[in-house]
């Protein structure tokens, strides 16, 4: 072999080497143990222990301008009570943690914006029922989707503390005018019960939440709702610089609406496995199905699908979020005209995520507190409206400012749009039920029950 041939092998071989290790890069990690001796000579160390006696002058700077620094970033820090005071960075105290991985390789955030242990699923306190939105011309698809935001439990109680407005120096905030919202919707003990009112908070922020919705135009909800959440999330990160994909997905509203997919690829031949992740705030389901358990087997599933015969993939649900946002897929769009899928998909009260969970063992059960609906034949036309569960447990349906009582008969029979499930934490999983009573599916057997009026 040639020497020019020599080194062009080696110029290969190098680059492929390289190319590798850039593929796995090397991941540092704070050390979680102090010094346990102090060394002599000319260097301090800056993480001497309290008991040690000495520390220089320069090191003392240093944990001055460490602790000044945590501070800073906790006093813009949204709270979800006043007790979590996070005033420096420490792993202990909630506001760092280590940038670890778990046995699964999932990568653990530098920062922790909001503590998970400061999330109540389920509500604190019974709340008087939320009142009506008055429709400001063509707004039923904000005011329908406000309505479940209302009727999520730890979004409306962490709200209702003014913790976010107090802390908050962003310009057109998006939370700010919610937490507002809420106010209205539930004034605190001793005012006057809420009656309907006008959104118009809301209304006003429309082009920040996204620069293409228009006023007194009606928009499709769920793309409303995605925007939405995506602008409280903006919120929630306005006070931090530079954090990575992981700290981010560590703020309030993560913690209530966000989760997790685990997409795995298998070597047929080597049986190693290779995950990749990928966050969710809802799940985008097919239509064209008969219940909600059929097509979230048609999205994630733990069965194996063949690629090219020597790899197969699995979609799992790795980490389920608190708060579930199904939507399933009724309009297809070409470049006339838009289709609705009007086809009945049934859902149940109760939903098992278990059997899509990327952990075959883990339990994970969910209770239906919220509905959309969409009637019409396209998303530019027809009406929206909700039906939600109340901190009382009934349930009520929500067609703009007319709030009516229902059943949880009528709202399983719903030409649903739009599903919100919250989790139950301990709960098993729902038992099949014989032909002629209510499916797990949310269908019903036998003899139609008489609908409650509403």
């Amino acid at each position: 072999m040639s020497v020019a041939a020599l080194n062009g092998s080696l110029d290969f071989s190098l680059k492929h080497s390289l190319d590798d290790l850039l593929k796995n890069p090397v991941r540092f990690r704070k050390s979680t143990k102090s010094v346990t001796a102090t060394p002599d000579g000319k260097y301090t160390p800056l993480n001497r222990r309290k008991g040690d006696s000495k520390q220089s002058a320069s090191s003392k700077d240093t944990n001055a301008h460490g602790a000044a620094a945590g501070n800073t970033g906790s006093e813009k820090r949204h709270r979800s009570s006043a007790s979590s005071n996070q005033t420096s960075g420490t792993r202990g105290e909630g506001s760092v943690e280590l940038d670890e991985e778990d046995e699964q390789g999932f990568p653990g955030p530098a920062r922790v914006l909001f503590p998970k242990e400061n999330i109540s699923i389920d509500w604190q306190n019974i709340l008087p029922n939320a009142p009506g939105l008055v429709n400001l011309g063509n707004t039923c698809f904000m005011n329908s989707v406000l309505q479940l935001m209302m009727h999520t439990a730890p979004l409306v109680e962490y709200l209702l503390t003014g913790q976010h407005t107090a802390a908050c120096r962003m310009n057109a905030c998006v939370l700010c005018k919610m937490e507002q919202h809420m106010m209205k919707a539930y004034p605190s003990k001793g005012k006057k019960r809420a009656s309907a009112f006008k959104p118009t908070g809301i209304q006003s922020m429309l082009k920040v939440i996204a620069s293409h919705f228009r006023p007194y135009r009606q928009e499709d909800a769920h793309e409303f709702m995605r925007y939405l959440i995506d602008s409280w999330q903006k919120s929630c990160l306005q006070s931090f610089k530079n954090l990575d994909h992981p700290s981010r997905e560590t703020s309030l509203i993560h913690r209530i609406f966000g989760g997790y997919l685990r997409q795995q690829i298998t070597c047929s031949s080597c049986h190693k496995p290779s995950s990749t992740y990928q966050s969710l705030l809802d799940l985008s389901l097919e239509a064209n199905v008969s219940n909600i358990l059929e097509s979230l087997s048609h999205t994630v599933a733990r069965n194996c699908k063949t690629l090219g015969g020597m790899l197969q993939k699995q979609m799992t649900v790795y980490r389920a979020p608190n708060y579930l946002t199904l939507h399933l897929k009724r309009f297809t769009f070409n470049s006339f005209h838009s289709h609705k899928i009007t086809k009945h998909v049934a859902y149940p009260e109760l939903l098992d995520l278990g059997p899509f969970m990327s952990d075959a063992n883990r339990a994970c059960v969910y209770e239906l507190c919220g509905v959309l609906v969409h009637a019409g034949g396209s998303t530019r036309s027809g009406h929206y409206y909700s039906f939600c569960k109340s901190s009382s447990g009934t349930w009520l349906k929500f067609d703009d400012d007319f709030v009516s009582n229902t059943s949880i008969d009528r709202v399983l029979s719903q030409q649903a749009y739009i599903l919100l499930y919250r989790r139950k934490p301990g709960a098993k999983a729902p038992v099949q039920k014989r032909k002629g009573k209510r499916n797990s599916d949310g269908g019903s057997g036998g003899k139609h029950r008489k609908k409650v009026r509403t």
